[in-house]
C-alpha cells in the first residue's frame, strides 16, 4: 500500500507536470504544422502504479491510433481471510483504439477504449475472493481512459492520462471515477 500511494504521487505529479509545462510554454510554437505521426509505427512504454510495460502503434490517420500493449507487475504476498498467499508476476495484454483531439498549444488531448487481459497468480487471486470461492486465473475489463499527448520532437511523444471509466466483464462492475493514473512515451517511426 505505501509503494502504491508514492507510485500514484509520482504519476499524478508527471501527468501534471508535462499538462502545465505544455500549454505554458509551448504557446509560442507554430500551430499550423502539425507533429501528430501519420501511417507511422510507433514504440513506446507506459508505467502506472501497478504495472510497466511496452507498447506498440500505428497511426491510421492523424488523429486515430490502434495498438496494443504488454506489461507486467508483481503482486506481494499477504494474508487475508486467514488464507496465506505467496507472491506472483501479473501479465497484461491491452489492445485499444485512440482517438486524438485538436491542438491545444502542442499538447494533444485525447481519448483511449481499451480492453484488458490480465492473467494472475492463483495463489494470490485467492485471498483476493475468499476463502471457499473459486479462484480465477484471468480477469477482463473494458476501459476508458483520457489524457495528453505533448511532442517534444516531431518523432517523440510523452502522454499522460487517467483511467475514467472501467467495466469488469468478469463480474460485470462498472467503475466510474478518476483512477489509475499513468505516463508513457513513444517513438514514432
Amino acid at each position: 500500500p505505501i509503494w502504491s500511494n508514492i507510485m500514484n504521487k509520482i504519476i499524478i505529479s508527471f501527468v501534471f507536470a508535462i499538462l502545465m509545462a505544455s500549454t505554458v510554454v509551448l504557446q509560442a510554437q507554430d500551430e499550423k504544422k502539425s507533429p501528430l505521426p501519420k501511417e507511422k509505427v510507433g514504440l513506446g512504454a507506459k508505467v502506472d502504479r501497478q504495472n510497466i510495460g511496452g507498447s506498440f502503434a500505428y497511426s491510421i490517420q492523424e488523429n486515430v491510433h490502434i495498438g496494443a500493449g504488454l506489461g507486467i507487475s508483481y503482486i506481494t504476498g499477504f494474508t487475508q481471510n486467514g488464507v496465506k498467499t505467496d507472491g506472483g508476476v501479473q501479465l497484461l495484454i491491452n489492445p485499444f483504439f485512440r482517438y486524438i483531439f485538436e491542438n491545444v498549444g502542442n499538447m494533444f488531448p485525447y481519448a483511449e477504449l481499451n480492453f484488458s487481459f490480465s492473467e494472475i497468480p492463483n495463489a494470490a487471486n485467492v485471498a483476493m475472493v475468499g476463502a471457499g470461492e473459486q479462484a480465477s486465473a484471468s480477469k477482463s475489463k473494458v476501459n476508458i481512459e483520457l489524457g495528453g499527448m505533448w511532442f517534444p520532437f516531431p518523432s517523440v511523444s510523452i502522454r499522460g492520462g487517467i483511467n475514467v471509466i472501467n467495466f469488469d466483464i468478469d463480474t460485470s462492475q462498472l467503475g466510474l471515477g478518476i483512477g489509475y493514473p499513468f505516463i508513457g512515451i513513444d517513438w514514432w517511426m
